[in-house]
């Protein structure tokens, strides 16, 4: 049988759900991000790319609180630069994106706890 090497984005993927479950195995965060991540993740693909890619840019635009404008402009600049480039990118804002979940749900924590 022959090995195939996975598609960038397959690869991406995969790094991007284990990350996230060794984060809700380190009660980081709640088990139901995975839950959610994986379901955007299937309902992604099932929609047309144009469709996507206006869901990335709204999604970056208010993560990042800027407009839209913006964003698709800095998606456009990150799609120019070399595969690995964007890849360590999308790893980078993946810890910061991460890093906001943790301090959410911590805050959620804290607050049932008081």
């Amino acid at each position: 049988m022959a090995y195939t090497v996975p598609e960038p984005v397959e690869s991406f993927e995969s790094w991007l759900l284990c990350r996230v479950a060794q984060a809700v195995e380190a009660g980081e965060v709640s088990a139901d991000l995975l839950t959610e991540l994986q379901a955007e993740i299937e309902a992604a693909k099932e929609m047309p790319q144009a469709q996507s890619y206006a869901n990335a840019v709204q999604d970056i635009a208010e993560i990042a609180g800027v407009p839209e404008d913006e964003a698709r402009s800095a998606l456009e600049s990150i799609e120019a630069q070399p595969s690995v480039t964007q890849e360590l990118l999308l790893r980078r804002f993946v810890e910061a994106w991460l890093e906001g979940q943790r301090r959410a749900y911590r805050a959620e924590e804290d607050a049932e706890e008081a």
